[in-house]
């Protein structure tokens, strides 16, 4: 399946689908993004673009492309992969895609940020 995000095509593989039909991936809404932000414990993953994301991201997020992950990126490599991740893309595409490649890393507590960050209330830095 193919998904259209701007000028960027998200393509969901049998492998991926199956990941995102596991019990580590979870869709939430912004709000509970923001709530699971707020306890803390969560690695926060932009996967959008560097312009994107210098344009506005959430506080103390990590920026690897959706595009990045395969191998993992070193800067995930260390990370407890029981503990929560959460993605966020513009609308959600590019996050359901990088979740999928989290979980197939053997990640098992994988969150997307429905509608992505244009659903955010919540305060976003720029540099």
């Amino acid at each position: 399946m193919a998904d259209e995000e701007g000028s960027v095509k998200v393509v969901i593989t049998a492998d991926d689908q199956r990941a995102l039909d596991s019990d580590a991936y979870h869709l939430i809404s912004s709000e509970a993004a923001e709530d699971l932000v707020e306890q803390g414990g969560v690695t926060v993953l932009d996967v959008r673009s560097p312009q994107e994301y210098a344009d506005g991201h959430l506080r103390e997020s990590l920026n690897i492309r959706y595009d990045g992950f395969d191998p993992l990126p070193a800067e995930l490599e260390g990370l407890d992969r029981d503990a929560p991740v959460l993605a966020y893309c513009r609308t959600g595409n590019r996050a359901r895609k990088s979740c999928a490649q989290l979980i197939n890393n053997g990640f098992t507590n994988v969150y997307n940020m429905d509608k992505g960050i244009l659903d955010w209330a919540g305060v976003t830095v720029a540099w």
